[in-house]
């Protein structure tokens, strides 16, 4: 019974996620310790998603691994405008968050990232539910084909 059940489940498209951030004592990016995560995009990501998502070329200057497996939420969608002015991002003309790492990265300032730019078809513009969070604040938006899946929350 177990072998079956062990064997459905990594012909699955289903893992299960823990965020390891919580148990290193590092800030967690996120809101949840578990999750499942359903490694098939196959419908359209909407604002709000939880997705898992691979790291975009734009991040590895900033420390990033090649080919890493990010986890975000969808903050925003083709169509939506995407202002950082210094360390204040806007989506839609509306406050959403600061930079807060921008002083932190090495020979980065706030100005560094400085954008303005509507996301076209495919693009998202992904964020972590933490101040602290590496995201789209600092390597730009992701593409569709970057996503591979979706996360849902256990607790």
């Amino acid at each position: 019974m177990s072998l079956a059940l062990v064997t459905f489940w990594r012909a699955s498209d289903y893992r299960l996620g823990v965020d390891v951030q919580r148990f290193t004592g590092e800030p967690s990016c996120l809101p949840f310790t578990l999750f499942v995560m359903h490694m098939q995009a196959d419908r359209p990501p909407q604002r709000g998603d939880f997705v898992v998502a691979t790291m975009p070329d734009s991040g590895l200057p900033l420390g990033a691994r090649p080919g890493a497996r990010i986890l975000k939420r969808i903050a925003g969608v083709p169509g939506d405008q995407i202002r950082i002015e210094g360390t204040e991002l806007y989506i839609n003309g509306l406050h959403r968050d600061r930079l807060w790492l921008a002083k932190s990265l090495p020979g980065k300032q706030p100005g560094d990232f400085d954008l303005d730019l509507t996301l076209a078809d495919g693009q998202y513009f992904l964020l972590g539910s933490t101040q602290e969070s590496f995201d789209s604040r600092y390597w730009g938006p992701i593409h569709r084909e970057a996503i591979r899946g979706y996360a849902h929350p256990l607790f």
